[in-house]
């Protein structure tokens, strides 16, 4: 299955590594591609080095301060809506994935064809 990740940051350079490291963890447990789209919407820390040094294959989108998380989604939606993608997941930075998140997105969209909307719990530690 081919996933397009839409991500929208500011500021949160430690907070967005996290989540990330998390998210290729969860990838090497499930059969996927990812393609990552993150908007970062004018950060004025090293958020956009820190991912370019640390991520390579982002897709980063940049933003002008005022898009905020709405218009940010909506801007990584619009490039990545220019391929083709089975699915698309919208990752606030700031959630950390199980090990098998992804897997578990996965087979529950299989479940019902790849046609449905899937909202993963989430639980605070």
């Amino acid at each position: 299955m081919k996933i397009a990740i839409l991500m929208t940051v500011f500021n949160r350079s430690k907070v967005t590594q996290k989540c990330l490291k998390n998210l290729y963890i969860s990838k090497n447990k499930c059969d996927c591609i990812l393609d990552i789209y993150l908007t970062d919407d004018s950060s004025t820390d090293s958020t956009v080095k820190d991912i370019k040094d640390n991520f390579p294959e982002v897709n980063i989108i940049y933003g002008d301060g005022n898009l905020y998380w709405n218009r940010g989604m909506h801007k990584a939606w619009l490039f990545a809506s220019k391929k083709k993608y089975d699915a698309f997941l919208w990752l606030n930075d700031d959630v950390v994935l199980k090990e098998n998140s992804l897997d578990i997105l996965i087979n529950s969209s299989k479940k019902f064809e790849n046609n449905s909307i899937i909202v993963g719990a989430t639980c605070d530690k």
